[in-house]
């Protein structure tokens, strides 16, 4: 056996181990993320409801306000509603969030209102008409802020095609979404809740169970699952659900697999490197 150095073989498995590596940190980011977003959660929603008009000020700190539990009120604008896609929603099945905009009352500020989880099949514009069955709203949520793309992020595609208006996202990016909006709206959403007053509300928000590979590597996922009769015409779409988050234990497994890949990367490195006479 004889050891012949080959720069070709080197450049390439290290070019590959330190993507594995900076692939493992940004996990290990996004683990710290999540734990410090449950003691975020632990104190935050246990703060009073306050009226969301309340909060309208000219140098409000938005920053500070994610997750705060709010009341509001107002009209619903369906004319300028979207949708986001969601991996999982209601009972773990793909679909997407519904978002419209909301005069809030006593206002003349607009707040785009997440009003919940419809699932494939129910999408469609025409399809959603039946669900504007009110215009008047008065009810809870969640104040959440915008989503910026990541790195290594999809991109909106139709946000992206230069159509004048897009109806389907993958994140719920205000700057991106003000563009084709003809009035002025809060730098934040707010998700529609059910039950402001639910004790386990921060082990819905961070929910553990079936967050797959795509829920963690900012994925998209395929459009052709199944929901097993989540498509009855009947229900009462959109339903309110909070848009989950993987916990911090699942980012964790991440780091140590993208270590070992990169020792197994090494490894495979060095043995191309030994040939024989």
């Amino acid at each position: 056996m004889q050891f012949r150095f080959s720069l070709k073989v080197t450049l390439v498995c290290g070019l590959l181990i330190v993507a594995m590596l900076l692939a493992s940190r940004w996990q290990w980011s996004r683990h710290l993320e999540k734990q410090v977003l449950i003691q975020t959660l632990e104190k935050t929603l246990h703060s009073p409801i306050v009226p969301l008009a309340t909060l309208i000020t000219p140098n409000r700190d938005w920053n500070a306000e994610e997750w705060r539990r709010v009341s509001l009120e107002g009209t619903l604008d369906f004319q300028h509603e979207f949708i986001v896609r969601r991996n999982r929603g209601k009972e773990d099945r793909a679909g997407f969030h519904v978002l419209t905009p909301l005069k809030i009352a006593g206002t003349d500020a607009h707040i785009l209102l997440d009003r919940g989880f419809i699932p494939l099949g129910r999408e469609a514009k025409e399809i959603r008409k039946q669900y504007h069955r009110n215009s008047d709203f008065s009810g809870f949520g969640l104040i959440k802020l915008s989503n910026q793309p990541k790195l290594f992020s999809p991109a909106d595609p139709e946000a992206e095609s230069g159509k004048p208006w897009a109806d389907l996202w993958i994140r719920v990016n205000i700057p991106a979404v003000q563009k084709q909006i003809p009035y002025p709206i809060l730098p934040v959403y707010v998700e529609h809740m059910e039950n402001p007053e639910d004790p386990l509300l921060a082990e819905q928000i961070v929910k553990q169970g079936s967050a797959g590979r795509n829920d963690i590597l900012a994925m998209t996922g395929q459009a052709s699952t199944q929901n097993f009769g989540m498509d009855s015409p009947d229900a009462q779409y959109p339903i309110p659900h909070f848009d989950t988050t993987p916990p911090p234990d699942i980012h964790l497994g991440y780091v140590f697999e993208w270590i070992f890949m990169a020792l197994i990367t090494l490894g495979i490195g060095c043995l191309m490197q030994i040939r024989r006479h």
